[in-house]
């Protein structure tokens, strides 16, 4: 069973929606909502189930669904407080795994890269040339071969998981961004799709599931959920 791992500012969106004297079965209703899901057919999409603890190391843990979408997570709710119940979920962002690693290993690669062609470009120039233009020439093609492969990245050339790492990684991720602007207005439409397409399949199995019951439908402001700007994510 996979564990999470978000931080609260990663948060994007939250709904909730609390029923009283109301009770269900939360792996029936994760049940529904992944068939509901795949008859939206989203691509790039993994399903799972988690377990958030309840507070501090000792407490309870609580099953949650989860469908992850690059860096994208839901992690979906449903849950008893009481004799009531309640449904929500939470858009996050999960944080870049061995981020600082990456970072770090990226630097030394590039350093390395730099003192072999700095010491290539001099042997072969020779000489005067070769100590006058050896750093220069160094730095010049270590910064195309950098261009290179941030724009093949950006092409999709090491595949689609390739560039949301890049961009996750601490320093280049935002040095990535601000050469090759990859946030485009399909990049977040489908973002945004994503997100719609969740929200609809959890508020539609909350509806069937309440209806049989005979509770009342809920209303457009309780349908809505509280949204932060997605921005370039």
């Amino acid at each position: 069973m996979a564990k999470p791992s978000v931080e609260a500012n990663a948060v994007f969106s939250h709904w909730h929606h609390p029923i009283e004297n109301f009770s269900t079965s939360a792996q029936e209703f994760y049940g529904c909502v992944e068939a509901a899901l795949k008859a939206h057919q989203l691509p790039d999409v993994e399903i799972s189930r988690i377990e958030w603890k309840e507070g501090g190391t000792f407490s309870s843990q609580r099953l949650y669904l989860r469908v992850k979408r690059g860096s994208l997570v839901f992690d979906i709710c449903a849950a008893p407080y009481g004799a009531d119940y309640f449904f929500s979920w939470w858009l996050a962002e999960i944080p870049p795994r061995f981020g600082l690693l990456r970072l770090a290993a990226v630097a030394f690669a590039s350093f390395l890269t730099f003192i072999f062609l700095t010491g290539t470009i001099g042997s072969v120039l020779g000489g005067v040339w070769g100590a006058l233009l050896g750093l220069p020439l160094g730095i010049i093609a270590l910064v195309g071969g950098m261009l290179a492969i941030g724009q093949a990245a950006r092409n999709g050339v090491f595949g689609p998981g390739f560039e949301e790492a890049l961009i996750t990684t601490p320093i280049l991720g935002w040095i990535y961004v601000k050469i090759f602007g990859p946030f485009t207005y399909y990049r977040m439409d489908t973002k945004l799709m994503f997100q719609s397409a969740v929200n609809s399949a959890v508020q539609s199995v909350v509806e069937a599931v309440t209806s049989a019951r005979g509770i009342r439908a809920m209303t457009e402001l309780e349908r809505k959920p509280m949204l932060r700007e997605l921005g370039g994510r």
